[in-house]
């Protein structure tokens, strides 16, 4: 990955979540690659992947503007390559507007924030996504 404003890595020694971390800075391209990433792993491994996005405090979508067209248009995006998503992400720092957003995109797809959750901290985020892959193991 090219892009040192998110950094990705194992968030556990059993590696069964990865953590994405969204600095100051990041751009459209960056968080692309970083999605490519994840389905690579995600892609080679038979168990179920969490994930935890983190996102610095007074981190901002690339042009600053979270209701301009190209916001919309990278989020359809985004979604679109979460759709075969084979896991439950966390994201950890998003402001109550960028939420409220977010979830505005389930009119596009009511399924999108299906296995998404927002919490206030990664504390917060490592247990739901635990609970989570824990729930889904017992099956």
């Amino acid at each position: 990955m090219t892009d040192e404003t998110i950094e990705l890595y194992w968030d556990d020694d059993a590696q069964t979540i990865m953590l994405a971390y969204f600095r100051k800075g990041w751009t459209w391209a960056g968080m692309f690659d970083t999605l490519r990433d994840i389905q690579r792993v995600t892609g080679r491994r038979r168990e179920l992947i969490g994930a935890i996005v983190q996102i610095e405090p007074g981190a901002n979508v690339p042009n600053g503007n979270v209701f301009s067209r190209e916001t919309r248009e990278k989020a359809r995006q985004m979604l679109q390559m979460g759709a075969a998503g084979k896991g439950p992400i966390a994201v950890v720092g998003m402001n109550a507007v960028v939420q409220v957003i977010a979830k505005g995109f389930t009119i596009l797809d009511r399924r999108a924030l299906d296995d998404v959750y927002f919490t206030d901290n990664i504390a917060e985020a490592r247990r739901v996504i635990r609970e989570r892959l824990d729930a889904v193991n017992r099956r």
